[in-house]
């Protein structure tokens, strides 16, 4: 093997780079994936993962734990096509955070590329190899085990080592819900079903529709994706998935889940269970309740004797104020008094618009929250005791609207039943994010292996991500977009190294582009030819990675 040492010389090579002379640039990113990567390796969480990995081999030629890496790696760039590896192991972190016995980057002298060299896992190249192993080594790996043990290894094994690293707080809230995987109307999805839904995207019984609801109706073909999120703090962990076809009931799938979960963990960990009204079930509550120690907490439906039970009974015992929760307070920052001579004016205008505005309607306008809480009811269906914390809303025109919560805990302040409540729609946010912002419908094979091995890979990643903010002490980024996450986490950290007759420069992406803007017409000339190289390696497959 030849390899050519290059050594730092940043007056050096950015002088020849102002005069347009270089050999090559590299673009150095994703810095966050390889601190990302070597935390990963030094808790050895890849390892603790990827012994429990299902496979389907025989022989294990390349390890489990590069093969968890590259879809990690994958996930972390938004790239779902296993075609995209030969381009995220080039200009992403892992490689960076490999040993240099496995992997290493060198400068070609001929071409002037910078060239990735591997050592790989098998002796069958005659070529160097330049990635780790071949992109086609991820699809076969992922598509040859059955979707039953990608859900059972992301429900059990992995679950368990998520407990040895402490992924789970003493408050122990979680929160269950289901949610619909639209895919393109193609009867090769395995396992998939099509069904009516209306405008917001809830399943409808198309013949039961009016005319004008018929009009809004859409048809679509659709799993769905029973999960179970932990709630660490103000960051998220997800505790279990499963994915189904769209017609099934998450009910009964989502109270197997959290069984599972219980039994692999153990005991104390689930606490809390937040559940929506479509969970309701009396007889596995109280299975959570007696036989798992979890409490749940669920409204009620207002069909529902129970219901009806307790708003008769509210009518002889006191209410009281509902206590919102204070709103967070961001610190002042100092701004210039230009700005704040604008903000102000800006107030000025909006508060003179409300004044000219005409008066809300009074059945829109809220006066009074009030609840009232009632302990010790019996259901028939359900033989734990449950507790009934009633909340009416009253409005300037005089009408009340009310609602029911019911938990299996035996609390001492009804004003945190609703609050605990208010946090349900936390997976609804996870579930757009991860529709919206990490493509987790993007589903390149329509074989359900396939499926659901994206799922528990996207899944994980986003867990995995979170335990590296909340390690780094960066937990306020939690709820961010990937897209803005990354900006964050690569704010210093993205650079372009420049070589030239073997040492280099490496500058700071502003740093470069003022650069090359200050270059003369000449040099820039020169840059660009080699910039067009670049850009062709980046976006172009490897060569050479297997022989022909």
């Amino acid at each position: 093997m030849n390899l050519e040492l290059l050594e730092p010389h940043p007056r050096r090579v950015l002088e020849a780079f102002r005069r347009g002379e270089f050999d090559g640039l590299e673009i150095v990113g994703r810095a966050d994936e390889k601190a990302f990567f070597e935390l990963c390796f030094r808790e050895k969480l890849l390892e603790g993962l990827a012994e429990t990995m299902p496979t389907a081999r025989q022989k294990e030629e390349v390890p489990r734990w590069l093969i968890l890496a590259a879809n990690l790696s994958l996930r972390l760039h938004g790239e779902h096509a296993f075609l995209a590896w030969d381009r995220v192991v080039r200009c992403g972190g892992l490689l960076s955070a490999l040993p240099p016995a496995l992997a290493s980057k060198h400068l070609d002298a001929q071409s002037g590329a910078v060239l990735l060299h591997c050592v790989g896992f098998n002796d069958k190249n005659s070529y160097d190899r330049q990635t780790p192993c071949h992109q086609d080594t991820l699809r076969k790996f992922v598509g040859d085990v059955r979707a039953e043990q990608w859900q059972e290894w992301f429900n059990g094994p992995v679950q368990e080592v998520f407990q040895r690293q402490g992924f789970f707080d003493p408050a122990g809230v979680f929160i269950g819900d289901g949610s619909y995987l639209f895919v393109p109307d193609n009867p090769d999805y395995e396992g998939s079903c099509v069904l009516w839904f209306d405008e917001h995207n809830h399943p409808v019984d198309y013949e039961k529709l009016g005319a004008a609801e018929r009009k809004k109706a859409h048809r679509e073909r659709c799993y769905k994706l029973v999960s179970l999120l932990h709630l660490r703090g103000g960051a998220y962990v997800y505790a279990a998935l499963a994915v189904v076809a769209g017609n099934v009931h998450e009910g009964p799938v989502l109270y197997g889940l959290v069984e599972q979960f219980v039994q692999r963990v153990g005991p104390g960990v689930l606490k809390k269970l937040i559940l929506d009204r479509g969970f309701m079930d009396g007889p596995r509550i109280a299975y959570c309740k007696t036989v798992l120690g979890v409490d749940v907490l669920i409204p009620l439906k207002k069909n529902m004797d129970l219901w009806s039970d307790a708003w008769r009974l509210s009518e002889g015992l006191p209410w009281q104020n509902q206590v919102l929760p204070a709103p967070t307070a961001t610190p002042p920052r100092s701004r210039p008094v230009v700005l704040e001579k604008r903000e102000a004016k800006r107030q000025r205008t909006l508060a003179q618009r409300r004044a000219q505005a005409p008066p809300p309607e009074p059945a829109t306008v809220l006066v009074r929250r009030e609840l009232c809480p009632i302990k010790g009811f019996q259901w028939a269906e359900t033989p734990a005791p449950l507790h009934v914390v009633l909340l009416r809303e009253t409005y300037a025109d005089g009408h009340p609207e009310g609602w029911a919560l019911m938990t299996t805990e035996d609390f001492a302040d009804p004003q945190v039943v609703p609050r605990d409540y208010a946090r349900r729609p936390t997976i609804e946010e996870r579930h757009r994010q991860l529709k919206c912002f990490y493509d987790l419908t993007d589903f390149h094979s329509r074989r359900f292996n396939a499926v659901t091995a994206q799922v528990v890979f996207v899944l994980l990643s986003y867990t995995l991500r979170q335990w590296q903010l909340w390690k780094s002490e960066q937990e306020a980024l939690a709820g961010v977009a990937p897209q803005r996450l990354q900006r964050q986490l690569n704010l210093r950290d993205q650079h372009v190294v420049i070589y030239h007759q073997h040492a280099y420069a490496q500058l700071p992406l502003v740093s470069f582009t003022r650069e090359v803007l200050e270059l003369s017409a000449e040099a820039r000339a020169k840059a660009r030819v080699v910039i067009e190289r670049l850009e062709k390696s980046l976006l172009s497959p490897l060569e050479n990675l297997r022989p022909p």
